[in-house]
Protein backbone atom coordinates (compact mmCIF):
# COMPACT_ATOMS: atom_id res chain seq x y z
CA UNK A 1 0.00 0.00 0.00
CA UNK A 2 1.23 3.48 -0.83
CA UNK A 3 1.78 5.79 2.11
CA UNK A 4 -0.55 8.78 2.45
CA UNK A 5 -0.96 11.19 5.33
CA UNK A 6 1.46 12.88 7.69
CA UNK A 7 4.93 11.35 8.06
CA UNK A 8 6.39 11.78 11.54
CA UNK A 9 10.07 11.12 12.18
CA UNK A 10 11.21 12.60 15.49
CA UNK A 11 14.92 13.47 15.14
CA UNK A 12 15.53 12.11 18.65
CA UNK A 13 14.77 8.62 17.29
CA UNK A 14 17.95 9.01 15.28
CA UNK A 15 20.20 11.02 17.59
CA UNK A 16 19.17 9.41 20.90
CA UNK A 17 18.25 5.89 19.76
CA UNK A 18 19.53 4.62 16.41
CA UNK A 19 22.99 6.19 16.62
CA UNK A 20 23.58 5.38 20.31
CA UNK A 21 25.19 2.06 21.24
CA UNK A 22 22.92 -0.28 23.20
CA UNK A 23 23.79 -3.61 24.77
CA UNK A 24 20.61 -5.13 23.34
CA UNK A 25 19.22 -4.65 19.82
CA UNK A 26 22.00 -2.23 18.90
CA UNK A 27 21.64 -0.56 15.51
CA UNK A 28 24.40 2.02 15.84
CA UNK A 29 27.25 -0.26 14.72
CA UNK A 30 25.35 -1.19 11.55
CA UNK A 31 24.57 2.45 10.78
CA UNK A 32 28.09 3.67 11.56
CA UNK A 33 29.45 1.03 9.17
CA UNK A 34 27.21 2.60 6.52
CA UNK A 35 28.72 6.02 7.27
CA UNK A 36 25.97 7.55 9.42
CA UNK A 37 27.13 9.33 12.58
CA UNK A 38 25.95 11.95 15.05
CA UNK A 39 27.73 14.51 12.86
CA UNK A 40 25.61 13.68 9.79
CA UNK A 41 22.39 12.34 11.34
CA UNK A 42 20.33 14.53 8.97
CA UNK A 43 21.49 12.36 6.05
CA UNK A 44 20.05 9.29 7.79
CA UNK A 45 16.80 11.18 8.41
CA UNK A 46 16.54 12.13 4.73
CA UNK A 47 17.31 8.57 3.62
CA UNK A 48 14.66 7.10 5.94
CA UNK A 49 12.10 9.61 4.63
CA UNK A 50 13.03 8.61 1.06
CA UNK A 51 12.31 4.98 1.91
CA UNK A 52 8.76 5.67 3.08
CA UNK A 53 8.09 8.15 0.27
CA UNK A 54 9.03 5.61 -2.40
CA UNK A 55 8.22 2.27 -0.80
CA UNK A 56 5.16 0.17 -0.22
CA UNK A 57 3.88 -0.34 3.31
CA UNK A 58 3.26 -3.98 4.22
CA UNK A 59 1.02 -4.75 7.19
CA UNK A 60 2.87 -6.45 10.04
CA UNK A 61 0.61 -6.57 13.13
CA UNK A 62 -1.51 -4.49 15.49
CA UNK A 63 0.49 -2.13 17.69
CA UNK A 64 0.22 -2.79 21.44
CA UNK A 65 -1.18 0.67 22.25
CA UNK A 66 -3.33 1.33 19.20
CA UNK A 67 -2.77 1.66 15.49
CA UNK A 68 -1.00 -0.86 13.28
CA UNK A 69 2.63 -1.58 12.54
CA UNK A 70 3.80 -1.65 8.93
CA UNK A 71 7.11 -2.55 7.30
CA UNK A 72 8.56 -0.50 4.47
CA UNK A 73 11.60 -2.07 2.80
CA UNK A 74 14.28 0.07 1.23
CA UNK A 75 17.99 0.73 1.03
CA UNK A 76 20.44 2.83 2.97
CA UNK A 77 23.60 3.39 0.95
CA UNK A 78 22.97 0.25 -1.14
CA UNK A 79 22.25 -1.96 1.88
CA UNK A 80 18.78 -3.42 2.39
CA UNK A 81 16.85 -2.33 5.46
CA UNK A 82 13.38 -2.75 6.90
CA UNK A 83 11.79 0.33 8.45
CA UNK A 84 8.91 -0.02 10.90
CA UNK A 85 6.14 2.56 11.04
CA UNK A 86 3.12 3.05 13.31
CA UNK A 87 0.05 3.81 11.22
CA UNK A 88 -2.98 5.54 12.71
CA UNK A 89 -6.12 6.41 10.79
CA UNK A 90 -7.34 9.17 13.12
CA UNK A 91 -5.46 11.35 12.39
CA UNK A 92 -4.00 9.75 9.27
CA UNK A 93 -0.30 9.48 10.09
CA UNK A 94 2.80 7.31 9.90
CA UNK A 95 5.24 7.54 12.82
CA UNK A 96 8.74 6.08 12.48
CA UNK A 97 9.44 3.36 15.05
CA UNK A 98 12.75 1.72 14.10
CA UNK A 99 14.78 0.04 11.39
CA UNK A 100 16.94 -3.04 11.07
CA UNK A 101 19.09 -4.72 8.40
CA UNK A 102 17.19 -6.79 5.87
CA UNK A 103 17.98 -10.47 6.17
CA UNK A 104 19.34 -12.06 3.02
Amino acid sequence: MKVEGEIILDSRKITEYLLIWKAESDKSAFLINLGYTQANWQELEEDILDIIANGDAIYSRPAPFGGDLYKVNGTLRNFGVVTIWLYTSEPLSWRFVTLYPQKT
